[in-house]
């Protein structure tokens, strides 16, 4: 009878570590869902990040535009 009962207990042991897997895999199924929509959120941030620093140049090289003083055709700028 002591084998029936081992064998009882291994099967119970072996049906917990199932549950365990199962609740694992879930568990890592949320985590998966969750980064990616991490992943998304940063993609989106990384474009707007470059964009604004598009943005930015072009706004300093117009600026820089409008503060240079005009150097007429004829060479001295006195």
């Amino acid at each position: 009878m002591s084998t029936v009962s081992e064998a009882l207990k291994a099967i119970q042991e072996v049906l917990r570590l199932t549950d365990d897997v199962k609740r694992a895999g879930e568990t890592l199924k949320q985590i998966s869902a969750e980064l990616l929509e991490h992943d998304r959120r940063i993609t989106r941030l990384e474009a707007q990040w470059d964009t604004a620093l598009q943005l930015g140049k072009i706004a300093a090289t117009q600026s820089s535009r409008r503060l240079l003083p005009k150097i007429p055709h004829g060479g001295d700028a006195r």
